[in-house]
């Protein structure tokens, strides 16, 4: 993990978002593109606050808004919250 980034996992899983503050540049993209409302904004801070990291849908839009690539989303694929199961679906 480069220097300087946070972690933040996500609870009863190893799907991780990771944040670099020093290339964040408070521009809000981020915050206004996660649907789920898993990032939230530090007004005073002008940085955003992984608040419901649970909740996170892995849809990358927020990493992929960013244009400073201070925002990495890493899921799990091998977490049971991402496997289907089709038994009994008959």
């Amino acid at each position: 993990m480069p220097k300087g980034r946070e972690v933040i996992k996500v609870i009863n899983t190893n799907h991780r978002i990771e944040f670099d503050p020093e290339k964040c540049v408070g521009c809000q993209q981020c915050y206004k593109a996660c649907f789920v409302d898993v990032i939230r904004w530090d007004a005073e801070n002008r940085k955003p606050i992984f608040q419901y990291v649970e909740d996170c849908e892995r849809c990358f839009f927020c990493e992929f808004m960013c244009r400073r690539d201070a925002i990495r989303v890493i899921p799990d694929y091998s977490s049971e919250h991402l496997m289907q199961s089709f038994d009994g679906c008959r």
